[in-house]
C-alpha cells in the first residue's frame, strides 16, 4: 500500500505542475523515441543480414562482362576520350566446364536461360494461390530453367526419381527435363512422370520434352515469391536445350558457394581463375558484398543519428535535472514540514524518486511509440525491413526511462531528503 501511496502523491504533485511535466515528459520521448529506433534498427538488419545471407542469391557469385558490373559505385567509370568496346565479353560452355574443373567441389558453376510455354497437360487447371502474385502467368504455363547438372548440387535439389542430365544430354542438347516433385504431381497426379512427356507451344512453334527425373529441396529456406514459383511453374532442363538462344555463349556464368564456405575468400579463388580463362575482359560481382556495402552506410547514419539523439537527450536530461531541482526549491516549506510532522528522510527520498520514475516511465513509453513511427519513416524513405520485436522496443524503452529517471532524479531526491525542517520552516 505504500508503493500506491507514493505513486498517487507523485501524480498528483506531477499534475500541480502540469506544463513542466509535460515538457519533461516529452523531451524524453523524443529522446527515447530515436535512440529505441536506432537500437532497434541494429537488431532488424542483424537478424535480416542473417536471413538474407542464407539465400541462394546472395551465395552466387557472378562473372561479367565489365561493362554490366554494378557494385558499390554504380555504373563503370569511363574515361573521357576513350571509347566504349564494341564487342561484349562472352563464355563458351567449354570455358564454364573448365572454370568448374579449376575449382573445389563446394564451389558450383552453372549457367541458366530461361524460356517458357503453355502445355495442354494444365488445360483446365487452376493457378496455385501462391502464384498469383505472377499477373503474367496463365494457368497453363510452364517455364524452363535451361541450367547445368551443378545447379542442383548448389540449390539442393535432391534426385528422389529417375536421373539428372549427362554429360552427353547437355553436348547433343537433348531435350529432357527434370521435374520438382510438386509440379510433377500438378502435370501427371499419381501416375509416374518418369518416360512421360510434356508438350510445349511456344509462339511460333511446339516442341517436346521428355521427363527423365523429379528432385525435391533438401534444405528449408525462407518461402520467397521466387521460390513458390520455382516449385510450381519451373521445370529444369540442359541449357543447350534452349529453342531461343544461342546455347554456347553466355553473357553471365554462375558460381554457387556452399554455405560453410567464406564467400570473400571463395570470391578472391574465383576471380584468380577467370582471369586465367578470360583474362582481364569479365569481372566477378558478388551481390553479398554490395548488401554488406549497402548496410554499412546504412549502420553508419544510424550511429551518427544515434550519436546526436544521445547529446540530445544528454542535453534534455540536464535541463530536466534543473527543473527537478527548481521544483525542490519550491517545495522546500512543504518537505521540512512533512519531515517535522513525522516523515522519514528515507521517505522523502523515495517520494521524490516515485515524482522523476513515474516522468521517466511514461516519457520512455511515449518514446517506444514515436520510435514506431520513425521506423516507418524511414521504411517510407530507405525501403526494407525496420520494425524490431515489440518486445526489444519495450525493454530499450524501460531501460532508458529508468536510467533517465536515475540521472535527473537521484540528485533532486538527496538534496529534498537533506532538507532541515527547522530552516525550512523559517523560509517564505
Amino acid at each position: 500500500m505504500l508503493i500506491l501511496d507514493q505513486l498517487s502523491w507523485s501524480w498528483r504533485h506531477s499534475r500541480r505542475h502540469l506544463f513542466e511535466s509535460i515538457l519533461i515528459i516529452l523531451a524524453i520521448a523524443l529522446g527515447v523515441g530515436v535512440i529505441v529506433t536506432v537500437f532497434s534498427l541494429f537488431f532488424a538488419t542483424n537478424t535480416q543480414f542473417q536471413q538474407i545471407t542464407e539465400q541462394d542469391y546472395m551465395r552466387t557469385l557472378q562473372v561479367l562482362d565489365k561493362t554490366d558490373v554494378i557494385g558499390r559505385g554504380g555504373a563503370p567509370i569511363v574515361l573521357l576520350g576513350t571509347e566504349l568496346p564494341t564487342s561484349r565479353w562472352y563464355s563458351t560452355l567449354s570455358e564454364v566446364e573448365e572454370l568448374q574443373r579449376s575449382l573445389p567441389e563446394t564451389m558450383h558453376v552453372f549457367v541458366e536461360t530461361r524460356w517458357s510455354g503453355t502445355t495442354a497437360l494444365l488445360e483446365g487447371a487452376e493457378l496455385p494461390e501462391e502464384l498469383a502474385m505472377f499477373p503474367w502467368l496463365s494457368a497453363e504455363e510452364v517455364s524452363f530453367a535451361g541450367t547445368l547438372p551443378a545447379y542442383f548440387a548448389f540449390k539442393g535439389l535432391e534426385l528422389v526419381k529417375g536421373s539428372l542430365f549427362l554429360p552427353e544430354d547437355i553436348e547433343n542438347g537433348s531435350r529432357v527435363a527434370v521435374l520438382p516433385a510438386r509440379l510433377a504431381q500438378s502435370l501427371f497426379g499419381d501416375e509416374d512422370p518418369i518416360g512421360r512427356e510434356i508438350p510445349l507451344d511456344l509462339r511460333n512453334d511446339s516442341v517436346i520434352f521428355t521427363v527423365i527425373g523429379v528432385v525435391e529441396p533438401t534444405r528449408e529456406e525462407p518461402l520467397g515469391s521466387f521460390l513458390a514459383f520455382e516449385e510450381g511453374r519451373s521445370v529444369y532442363a540442359p541449357v543447350t536445350a534452349s529453342p531461343y538462344e544461342d546455347s554456347d555463349n553466355f553473357y553471365q556464368v554462375s558460381i554457387g558457394v556452399d554455405p560453410d564456405v567464406d564467400l570473400f575468400l571463395a570470391k578472391e579463388r574465383v576471380e584468380e581463375e577467370a582471369r586465367l580463362i578470360w583474362g582481364d575482359s569479365a569481372a566477378v560481382q558478388s551481390p553479398l558484398e554490395d548488401y554488406v556495402e549497402s548496410q554499412r552506410l546504412l549502420r553508419r547514419y544510424a550511429v551518427i543519428v544515434g550519436v546526436f539523439a544521445s547529446l540530445g537527450l544528454v542535453i534534455a536530461v540536464i535541463n530536466i535535472l534543473n527543473l527537478m531541482l527548481a521544483r525542490v526549491l519550491k517545495r522546500t516549506k512543504a518537505v521540512g514540514l512533512s519531515i517535522a510532522l513525522g516523515s522519514s528522510r528515507g521517505m522523502v527520498f523515495r517520494q521524490f524518486m516515485g515524482e522523476a520514475s513515474l516522468l521517466g516511465i511514461i516519457g520512455a513509453l511515449l518514446g517506444v511509440g514515436v520510435s514506431y513511427g520513425l521506423s516507418a519513416l524511414l521504411k517510407a524513405a530507405l525501403g526494407g525491413n525496420m520494425d524490431a520485436m515489440t518486445g526489444i522496443r519495450l525493454l530499450l524503452g524501460a531501460g532508458l526511462g529508468v536510467l533517465i529517471s536515475l540521472l535527473f532524479g537521484v540528485y533532486p531526491a538527496f538534496l529534498a531528503s537533506k532538507i532541515d525542517p527547522a530552516d525550512a520552516l523559517r523560509t517564505d
